[in-house]
């Protein structure tokens, strides 16, 4: 047996052992796991506060422009859909595809950053703040934390959208499956504050 025959990184050598390899790199499995717990946690003391002040949280939440956040779900299940079809695209080695469909990925992601700073703004100037009230401590914690992932979830957009001028230095398909369940999970943590803050929290 040759040496090459003996490596176990061979492209397919896995699928035909009916082994099929584990999407993203285990090390991203184990950073998404602690992430979510700790959005976990604060999910699960919003859900407590509003329990115990019902009534003034639905009173907050009444500020909140619920076409604005709507809007923003369905922007970033958009970005999914791109960062999806990129990944299937880099799959087939069609650098110029991944290029066009992260690039749309990331105008999606541009417009939630608009909306939400809008938004945001919005409720300043209404006198809403960190401080104003529980409800609001929280909108502002959870969806500042949330934005700051969309940010740092842009960036690995542009890194691998960057890594594809050169066919010869393009990302893994370890690393594009870790950026995109990355991304995946920004989008999943978006639709939970959208269903506890806009959606639990109005009625």
């Amino acid at each position: 047996m040759t040496v090459i025959e003996s490596r176990k990184d061979i492209p397919g050598k896995n699928i035909a052992q009916g082994k099929k390899p584990m999407p993203a790199e285990p090390g991203m499995w184990l950073f998404l796991l602690g992430d979510m717990s700790i959005f976990a946690m604060f999910f699960g003391a919003y859900l407590w506060a509003l329990s115990e002040d019902r009534d003034a949280f639905i009173r907050d939440a009444s500020d909140l422009v619920l076409g604005l956040g709507f809007a923003n779900t369905l922007v970033l299940l958009g970005s999914s859909y791109a960062v999806a079809r990129a990944v299937q695209m880099h799959r087939a080695g069609n650098w110029a595809a991944t290029r066009q469909w992260l690039g749309w990925a990331l105008v999606a992601s541009a417009a939630f950053a608009v909306i939400k700073l809008t938004e945001y703004a919005m409720e300043l100037v209404d006198g809403n703040g960190l401080t104003t009230s529980p409800f609001f401590m929280y909108y502002f914690v959870l969806t500042g934390l949330h934005l700051l992932h969309v940010a740092i979830g842009s960036l690995l957009l542009v890194l691998w959208r960057r890594s594809l001028t050169d066919q010869s230095d393009a990302h893994s398909q370890g690393r594009v499956e870790s950026v995109a369940g990355y991304w995946h999970m920004v989008d999943l943590l978006w639709l939970l504050i959208f269903s506890f803050a806009y959606i639990g929290s109005s009625s």
